[in-house]
């Protein structure tokens, strides 16, 4: 796990921008055949300091010519909320309901297969970037979950590197969200951590 004192926001993403603006990156070179597939985890602790640098990143390199696309799932699922004429109605209930009912609720609009991938490929469409960010993971939690949005985005940006930015432990091969719930699924996803160019 890492720790809040041990992790620089600043430095971690002057590195992601050397990273992302190498052409071996971008070029997916040096992958041995794997999926382009990245994964940032941060702490918790850091997430309003991620975000700040998030954008920030992608102001970065777009002035350097690298178009990127951010999905954040937690803007898409209030988006699917809010065309459905739900989200008013999710709002004055949230409260009232147990939380596995909400779950329940929320499940039909924000079916993984016939929504929420369904919009993110029309957002996807939409744009000529060379990379994908991944954010607002933690947010959608236990709605939406990590493994389940990975496993369906590979069909989707084919061959696009995917950036994943994640709040909690990724030890390549598997995630602790927010450090403390272990995903038992197998992920084949570079650590960009300890990634090497």
């Amino acid at each position: 796990m890492l720790q809040p004192q041990h992790y620089s926001t600043a430095h971690h993403f002057d590195n992601l921008f050397n990273i992302f603006s190498n052409a071996r990156f971008l070029n997916k070179e040096g992958l041995g055949g794997e999926l382009p597939f990245f994964i940032h985890s941060f702490p918790v602790a850091k997430q309003p300091e991620v975000e700040t640098g998030i954008h920030s990143l992608l102001r970065r390199l777009q002035m350097n010519g690298i178009e990127v696309v951010e999905i954040n799932l937690y803007s898409v699922c209030i988006d699917i909320l809010k065309r459905e004429n739900l989200f008013e109605q999710i709002l004055n209930r949230e409260t009232a309901l147990p939380k596995q009912r909400l779950l329940r609720v929320l499940s039909g609009p924000l079916n993984i297969d016939t929504s929420v991938i369904p919009e993110i490929h029309q957002r996807l469409e939409k744009q000529s970037a060379k990379i994908v960010f991944l954010t607002g993971i933690g947010a959608v939690y236990p709605v939406i979950r990590s493994h389940t949005i990975l496993n369906n985005l590979q069909t989707l940006v084919g061959d696009l590197p995917l950036v994943m930015f994640f709040p909690g432990t990724y030890n390549n091969h598997s995630l602790t969200l927010f450090d403390q719930l272990k995903d038992d699924n197998y992920y084949r996803a570079h650590n960009l951590n300890d990634y090497k160019l």
